[in-house]
């Protein structure tokens, strides 16, 4: 079994290339519903070749019963060094909400918990 998340936001273009930059990651399976549109109707993000994340614009998906921002769900990563929490960290940061700026822990070298800019939680350790 595998696991990936359906991120639905605003400004799907903007976020599959943030997300991408701060995970070191490949965008995949990008379409459109038209030509005509300036966000992704799907788009997938992959690492190490095997899709974790997939958004999808949240207007364009209300057929799905409507998206709101809320508080009931965060997203955690585990990263193997310290270089990759503080390069995601780095990034995700930008105009996000710190809850927990990165740091050690009682449990780990390096944890920090923030919504990003797009109002996804991220809780990153090591």
């Amino acid at each position: 079994m595998r696991m990936a998340f359906m991120a639905y936001l605003t400004g799907s273009i903007e976020a599959v290339g943030f997300y991408c930059k701060a995970f070191n990651a490949e965008s995949r399976n990008c379409f459109k519903a038209s030509d005509k549109d300036n966000f992704y109707a799907h788009a997938e993000i992959a690492l190490d070749g095997r899709t974790f994340m997939a958004i999808g614009e949240k207007s364009h998906n209300d057929i799905f019963g409507g998206f709101t921002n809320g508080n009931n769900m965060q997203y955690w990563l585990t990263f193997d060094d310290e270089q990759s929490i503080s390069r995601a960290y780095g990034i995700l940061k930008e105009k996000a909400e710190i809850h927990r700026a990165l740091s050690p822990c009682e449990w780990s070298r390096a944890m920090a918990d923030l919504t990003d800019k797009f109002g996804i939680r991220w809780l990153l350790s090591t």
